[in-house]
């Protein structure tokens, strides 16, 4: 059934049955009830995509991430879906696996379908590669009068105008050596992704710039690369403290390492925290049940989500926006040892 059909029915003209889904105002009450009667009778359904390629009906904010895993994602998807649907809007969510292929291939996709915005989610390359990508990306969208947005990655620098929502991923792991040295620790290791990233540079940042404010020197031997996994965290602490090298703490570039640093410990006969404190960053809701509780960062997750939507349906200025993390003191990490 298609709208002609509709019409006929309802005996109207087109353009009247076009006005009532269209929700506009300029069609009297016994026009628009007999619209709505015949299209529910014929089973005509109004097309969407038609609809939000004129500006009209719901649009869409889509949610482009490298792999739909973990805690982290679902709080910030929640976060734009509560803004969205409020609203009337609609949430999509696509994976790109870290394929600059399918991600060039989904952004296009996402423009043919005239989303409102396309928020591009997490970490991503530090390189003028992506930068290039991300500008192309933001001018196409454009043509259709679609937005991007950068969500939980800094902004670029040879491109300001393109909006970045982000958390502050550097002072969180500083706020983690804060503490540690506070406590009396100098012998503190960091346990995360090598550069390349945009998450891993941040908080290796954090890391390196809270030891020289504190005039602690930076020993590279101290500074492991490892996956973000349980199983690559568990290796790169046993080799560590298999080394000989002194440390009596380990800031983690996230949770997962921290979880991997606590298992690798306990296999080696290290007590947890009285001669090894451990601090991690993500506050995954298992890490308070741990033992030791894990001291950790909290990132506002679920109000990056809220914010990046607002923008998204210029509920909020387009404007780069950078949310404080929080520390979260648990049973982790005390005062080393004499």
């Amino acid at each position: 059934m298609n709208l002609r059909d509709v019409a006929a029915h309802a005996r109207v003209s087109v353009a009247t049955a076009s006005r009532v889904f269209s929700d506009n105002p300029n069609v009297n009450a016994e026009s628009r009830e007999r619209v709505l009667a015949s299209a529910q009778e014929l089973g005509y359904v109004v097309n969407g995509l038609a609809r939000a390629m004129m500006g009209r009906g719901r649009q869409s904010i889509a949610f482009v991430v490298r792999a739909m895993i973990g805690p982290t994602f679902a709080a910030l998807a929640a976060g734009v879906e509560s803004v969205a649907g409020k609203n009337g809007h609609m949430v999509l969510m696509s994976a790109t696996e870290g394929d600059a292929q399918r991600e060039h291939d989904l952004i296009h996709t996402l423009r043919e379908l005239r989303v409102r915005s396309v928020l591009l989610v997490g970490s991503t390359e530090s390189d003028a590669s992506f930068d290039q990508r991300a500008m192309g990306y933001a001018r196409d969208l454009a043509q259709v009068k679609a937005s991007l947005i950068l969500c939980g990655r800094p902004p670029i620098a040879a491109f300001p105008e393109l909006v970045s929502v982000n958390y502050d991923h550097s002072g969180g792991v500083a706020a983690g050596v804060d503490e540690l040295v506070r406590l009396g620790h100098t012998r503190i290791a960091y346990i995360g992704e090598g550069r390349g990233m945009t998450t891993a540079e941040l908080r290796l940042g954090g890391y390196e710039a809270a030891l020289a404010r504190h005039g602690i020197p930076l020993d590279p031997q101290l500074v492991r690369l490892a996956a973000n996994s349980e199983a690559a965290g568990a290796q790169a602490a046993t080799e560590l403290l298999q080394s000989g090298i002194a440390v009596t703490a380990i800031v983690t570039m996230t949770d997962n390492i921290a979880i991997g640093a606590y298992r690798a410990a306990r296999s080696l006969g290290v007590s947890l925290p009285d001669q090894l404190s451990i601090i991690g960053f993500d506050d995954a809701p298992v890490v308070a049940d741990l033992t030791p509780a894990l001291t950790t960062v909290h990132p506002p997750f679920f109000e990056l989500g809220v914010r990046a939507a607002e923008i998204a349906l210029d509920l909020a200025p387009a404007a780069h926006v950078l949310l404080p993390t929080t520390f979260m003191k648990r049973g982790s990490a005390v005062e080393p040892n004499a």
